[in-house]
């Protein structure tokens, strides 16, 4: 049986015994995610590099990792491009959404994450294709590069999500759900990208905002509005903006008592002229926050750019789409 006979026929396996809830469906995908700021590079460039690659040309916008995980993962590790087998890994719980300052810890932070799915087929069935029974970053983690080894993967475990409190083994389950797939180096993405997926509407303008015109026409199908098994979704963030004659209206995923720093950029795209309006170290009381623009910059052709202390929340012209209401 040949590499991409054995990983189909595995595929299979797993759609029948996982055919409940979200791995029902995680089978079919390998996941990367990043912050938006990453993955705008990745789309544009049509490349995913591992760290060491990333880092060396300059394309790791935010390094969304714990530091003293990284600081503990090998050299060797830093070399390949990762992906996990499912979503919701305790990494992501503790790395996703908006957090206050004073609640990040070792610099484990990812604003705005997305999530590129890979075919999990085309994937596994290269060559050069390896996978862990665990997270790479641990001492003593297989790493397999026969296929047959998926055999050897204890997915009951990689798939396993909920509490571990109850459970015989909580930190070899953990250990599991950070099972990856491994490529060295660099992947050419367009190969193998099914879906790119985000949290809200507003996070899918962001993205589109700054894809390259080619890369807009040929991703914004693939581009999907998903928090069902792929995100926790329990933090902050922005799920839709309104523009409607002077006024932008701003829906956040919910109210907070955490204090922020917001930096809004107004740009009337025809004069090319802008200001900016600042928030700094506030909570909000409600879940949607309006403010009326200054009369001068009030045009058709407008954008809204948003910092939530100093990382990218939201961006987009208002001028490409029929939100601006008359």
């Amino acid at each position: 049986m040949n590499r991409q006979a054995f990983v189909e026929a595995f595929q299979a396996q797993l759609s029948a015994k996982f055919n409940v809830g979200y791995q029902s469906w995680w089978h079919k995908f390998l996941f990367h995610y990043s912050d938006i700021s990453n993955i705008i590079s990745v789309l544009n460039t049509g490349k995913l590099y591992s760290r060491n690659k990333a880092v060396e040309l300059g394309l790791m916008q935010n390094d969304n990792a714990d530091d003293d995980v990284i600081g503990n993962t090998g050299l060797n590790a830093k070399d390949y491009v990762r992906f996990y087998f499912g979503a919701l890994t305790p990494t992501q719980y503790h790395n996703e959404g908006f957090k206050a300052k004073n609640t990040i810890q070792h610099n484990a932070h990812c604003p705005v994450p997305v999530f590129l799915l890979f075919d999990f087929v085309k994937l596994l069935s290269r060559e050069d294709s390896q996978f862990s029974s665990g997270n790479i970053a641990s001492s003593g983690v297989d790493i397999y590069d026969d296929v047959e080894a998926l055999n050897a993967l204890e997915f009951e475990y990689i798939y396993h999500r909920g509490s571990t409190h109850q459970e015989a083994n909580p930190r070899h389950i953990t250990y599991c759900r950070h099972a990856e797939g491994l490529i060295p180096n660099a992947l050419n993405i367009y190969d193998y990208l099914k879906y790119v997926c985000v949290r809200s509407e507003a996070e899918k303008q962001t993205l589109l905002h700054h894809l390259d015109a080619n890369m807009k026409q040929k991703l914004e199908q693939k581009i999907r509005i998903r928090t069902n098994g792929l995100f926790y979704a329990d933090r902050f963030y922005i799920e839709t903006v309104r523009l409607i004659d002077d006024i932008f209206s701003i829906t956040f995923s919910k109210a907070t008592s955490d204090k922020f720093d917001f930096v809004f950029k107004i740009t009337n795209n025809d004069t090319k002229q802008s200001y900016k309006k600042e928030a700094l170290q506030v909570s909000l009381e409600s879940k949607t926050v309006t403010f009326k623009i200054k009369a001068e910059y009030v045009s058709a052709n407008l954008s809204l750019q948003i910092k939530i202390d100093g990382s990218l929340a939201y961006e987009h012209n208002f001028g490409d789409d029929m939100n601006y209401v008359v």
